[in-house]
């Protein structure tokens, strides 16, 4: 055995016999038993050693004990967890659909209904006083006369608004109808700092996904597709097809960056800046988008000559008090009313625009270039059907994710219960009156 052991270790011991000498079978034996010995000891240690820090140690223990808290006590916010990596892999499986024709998977959201179960409740009996919204499935296969036989696909991108997100959801709002009556997929800016709500020690980027269930929506209507701005980098930027403007060269995000999520949004500003279509004349207040019942330039020609005869004896606000025009009334009579007293000129989605790749719509504040005003003041229709479409896709569809209607529904129903207590009698209902103080005002 000694001759085993500094064998192994490198070296031979002046007394030890040289290794031609024959050995005994039972110095054999020994020999084996006893190398048997020492790894049976190191398999002992090194698993005793991987248990206690698997099993034992504070750190594992801690981990251990909060995953099962939360499979114990928070299952609602784990299916919420759960739900947001379907939406993100449903989002990631968009661009297929148009490459391929392929129909969608089964939606990952019912926009339809509202079930606060997952959510912290309350009730669905008092959760469905929330909704407002309504269910129309022919409306989920209206597709707009406009570009909606262009075989090669185009997009849409935008630039959130820097105010508040009041001012944030009225232009994204009318981001989202103008790419569904282009016919243009719709890209999504990525999570970024919003003005008030990156205050504080909490969350500090947000995207649109945070308070809609966009992606859904795109699933759930034939006419819009949703993409990320990732998706839309790696698809279009990365492989060469965005040019800049100047030069005509192929140009590529700063640093080849794909994800900007909350990242600084002002390189990539700049460079879609660059590459796209930016109209800085379409603006609030300068003129009125406005788009023909049919594709084609015949028809866009046509809107020209309706606002020319408006214009002729242009109206005043005071003449549609309390005399509003029918909601299908002819084109004419109801471009009358959009533009009363506001503005004389019309922003047509002209052959130019129809054409370009990307159309991209910036926000800046410096050169007031802001889409701060509700769609149906910005968006003229002359489909008095296409212009009702809109307006319940909007109020259909456009709604806060569930977690935040739910939370809405648990405040109402704390107050009316409030209510109910402070007069049992005479408000059994518990009614309540609210109202809305701005900020600094």
């Amino acid at each position: 055995s000694r001759l085993n052991i500094f064998v192994a270790m490198g070296s031979t011991p002046a007394d030890a016999p040289k290794a031609t000498r024959r050995v005994s079978p039972s110095t054999n034996a020994s020999s084996q038993t006893y190398i048997l010995f020492v790894v049976t000891c190191l398999f002992v240690t090194m698993t005793g050693n991987f248990l206690h820090h698997r099993l034992a140690d504070p750190h594992n223990v801690h981990k251990h004990a909060m995953r099962q808290f939360e499979m114990n006590h928070l299952g609602g916010h784990a299916k919420v967890e759960e739900q947001k990596k379907k939406k993100q892999s449903a989002l990631k499986l968009q661009s297929a659909v148009l490459d391929t024709g392929e129909k969608p998977p089964p939606p990952v959201h019912d926009l339809a209904g509202l079930s606060c179960s997952d959510h912290g409740g309350p009730s669905d009996d008092l959760a469905k006083e929330m909704i407002y919204w309504s269910d129309i499935p022919s409306d989920d296969a209206f597709v707009s006369p406009i570009g909606a036989n262009s075989k090669k696909r185009k997009y849409l991108t935008f630039e959130p608004d820097g105010g508040g997100f009041n001012n944030i959801r009225m232009s994204m709002e009318t981001m989202i109808v103008m790419a569904h009556a282009m016919s243009r997929t719709l890209v999504m800016p990525p999570s970024q700092g919003m003005y008030l709500l990156r205050k504080g020690s909490g969350k500090k980027h947000f995207s649109f996904d945070d308070f809609y269930h966009l992606e859904q929506v795109g699933y759930e209507h034939a006419g819009l597709h949703v993409i990320s701005m990732e998706e839309f980098l790696k698809t279009e930027a990365m492989t060469g097809n965005l040019f800049n403007k100047t030069t005509g060269d192929a140009a590529f995000p700063p640093n080849n960056r794909t994800n900007w999520d909350g990242i600084d949004p002002k390189p990539l500003k700049e460079y879609l800046r660059d590459v796209t279509l930016t109209p800085l004349n379409w603006t609030p207040g300068s003129c009125l988008v406005a788009f023909p019942s049919d594709d084609g330039p015949e028809h866009f020609a046509e809107l020209d000559e309706m606002m020319n005869e408006v214009n002729a004896n242009f109206p005043r606000v005071q003449e549609f008090i309390n005399k509003p025009v029918p909601v299908n009334a002819p084109a004419t009579e109801r471009l009358r009313e959009a533009v009363a007293g506001q503005v004389k000129q019309l922003c047509v989605y002209d052959e130019k625009m129809q054409d370009a790749p990307v159309v991209h719509f910036m926000c800046y504040h410096k050169m007031r270039v802001r889409f701060l005003t509700h769609f149906y003041a910005f968006l003229f229709f002359e489909s008095w059907e296409q212009d009702l479409f809109n307006k319940r896709f909007v109020r259909d569809h456009l709604r806060y994710a569930d977690e935040i209607q739910c939370a809405a529904a648990r405040v109402v129903a704390a107050i009316r219960d409030r209510a109910r207590r402070r007069d049992p009698t005479g408000n059994p209902n518990g009614d309540f009156d609210s109202f809305h103080i701005r900020r600094g005002e």
